[in-house]
């Protein structure tokens, strides 16, 4: 019969050692194993903006082909209204498991919060960015009522009489074009807000204004009757749904860029795994060629970021457009 002594100094340090690094590795082990397949269950893909216009056709080609690509329904809930304020405040307070997916505009994170005194969001807390999904450029036109067929005439005409020319645009972004544009060439332009892009349309054609800067899809019908004229993008490089349009740097204003842009985002607090899952799929998605051609013609041009490219976008924009819109005192109630 042998006799069991109790373990003693070096000997017994290393016995409590080897435990706690078993457990350790059993914690970590248990950490490694690989999450539940997602997603078990229809998503929601929360859009801020009514059905049927620009942003709810390019969130309905992306939520059919996530649901193809999942085996699960992606549920499109347009919650429009207050500038993406409503959707973005109720995604904000959703569950952070990713079933509750959000496409908001450029605007509700990199210009919302110097319009809002009181933002019922924070961009960067209350959101986990996943990939920006697609980028369009506006579009300068002219009606064809005026004389201008390039952006040259536009400004001559400005500098020869100032305050004679008026603008029409729908959203901030797009007033933002219209003022960058202004200071860019020392001009004066007279700004007339309107509610959406049908309502730019219906300025242009009766005339009420000379010029809008806004977005390509609803112009498109009405440059092809030669309503509209199409002077410039606004963009890097020119749109592919306006090939012949030159860009507003082509045109002489060097430098000039202004892009808007289409994101996806889920609530602050879904897991990483999760939302690496979501970006690897939709950036595959998006890079396909029948959904480029599909969405082509609405201005649209395919995107696909890492959430941390996505996040620098929001930095970098944030800082660029803050300071233009105090120093314009642009506020929103």
């Amino acid at each position: 019969m042998h006799t069991v002594r109790p373990l003693r100094g070096a000997a017994r340090r290393t016995v409590l050692l080897a435990s706690v690094l078993t457990a350790i590795g059993l914690v970590s082990g248990a950490h490694a194993q690989p999450s539940p397949a997602y997603p078990t269950k229809p998503v929601r893909l929360v859009i801020p903006f009514p059905a049927g216009g620009p942003a709810d056709v390019l969130g309905r080609a992306i939520a059919q082909r996530l649901a193809e690509k999942w085996g699960q329904p992606v549920v499109v809930d347009n919650k429009g209204g207050a500038n993406t304020l409503i959707a973005a405040q109720e995604v904000a307070h959703a569950a952070p498991d990713g079933y509750t997916l959000f496409m908001p505009l450029d605007s509700t994170y990199t210009m919302n919060p110097a319009l809002y005194t009181r933002l019922p969001y924070d961009p960067i807390k209350d959101f986990a960015s996943i990939s920006i999904v697609a980028k369009q450029s506006l579009v300068v036109t002219a009606t064809d009522k005026t004389p201008f067929k390039s952006v040259a005439d536009v400004v001559a005409a400005a500098k020869a009489s100032p305050g004679s020319i008026n603008y029409g645009s729908s959203t901030t972004s797009t007033q933002l074009a219209g003022e960058l544009f202004t200071r860019q060439t020392g001009t004066k332009l007279v700004h007339v807000p309107y509610r959406g892009a049908s309502e730019v349309i219906k300025g242009m054609l009766s005339g009420d204004i000379q010029v809008a800067f806004d977005g390509i899809a609803s112009n498109v019908p009405h440059i092809k009757t030669g309503k509209v004229r199409a002077l410039a993008t606004t963009g890097p490089t020119r749109s592919a749904a306006l090939p012949d349009v030159p860009t507003l740097a082509e045109a002489g204003l060097q430098g000039y860029e202004l892009v808007m842009w289409n994101a996806l985002s889920a609530p602050a607090g879904t897991p990483r795994p999760v939302i690496d899952k979501i970006n690897k799929d939709v950036v595959e998605v998006v890079s396909r060629q029948d959904i480029k051609d599909q969405l082509k013609v609405f201005g649209f041009e395919m995107a696909g970021t890492t959430p941390e490219e996505m996040n620098e976008t929001i930095r970098k924009e944030t800082a660029k457009y803050a300071p233009l819109i105090k120093e314009l005192g642009l506020k929103l109630n």
